[in-house]
């Protein structure tokens, strides 16, 4: 194959790469926003509700020194199990409190952290109340809420430990 043609097919390739990665970034974005189109914003709502250790979980994110991740899965939700190793790499750099969101009771619960192997703060959420102030409709999803109270990001679906890092990074300079 003439030089000429060789230059203009990786031209090409590298062209028709770079295109379809920009669409799919672009896709990705428009995805999360219409996905993540009835979470709550603004002030984060307090958390409130049993936490697994058996007492009564309260979090006032105003008395944090760096921003939270707030998380919330399901048991029954495959895509949270791939999730969790993401969020427990967050959580050895920034506290991560885990909503259980309506994964049966306490002890079911329970077991299910125990058996994944979950580090980070879990509070049941059994009769889906925490998830609907967040107006969360879909799990996983993720927000990270600044020293202020402030939710500054939110996602649902898989989201990357390096988007997640860099979300919290972005809330964490604001303050």
């Amino acid at each position: 194959m003439p030089e000429v043609l060789k230059s203009a097919f990786v031209w090409f390739n590298w062209r028709s790469t770079l295109s379809y990665l920009s669409i799919f970034i672009i896709a990705g974005f428009i995805g999360n926003l219409w996905m993540t189109r009835d979470q709550t914003e603004g002030l984060a709502p307090v958390i409130s509700g049993q936490a697994i250790d058996g007492t009564h979980a309260l979090q006032d994110f105003k008395k944090l020194k760096s921003p939270v991740l707030v998380y919330f899965f399901a048991e029954w939700c495959p895509i949270c199990k791939v999730q969790h190793s993401v969020i427990e790499g967050i959580n050895e750099s920034y506290p991560v409190i885990g909503i259980a969101m309506q994964s049966g009771t306490l002890d079911a619960v329970k077991k299910y952290v125990n058996d994944r192997g979950i580090k980070f703060d879990v509070v049941n959420d059994a009769s889906g109340m925490i998830s609907a102030d967040y107006g969360v409709n879909g799990v996983p999803a993720s927000f990270i809420v600044d020293t202020q109270g402030i939710i500054q990001y939110s996602t649902r679906g898989y989201a990357t430990e390096a988007g997640l890092r860099s979300r919290l990074w972005l809330a964490e300079s604001k303050g």
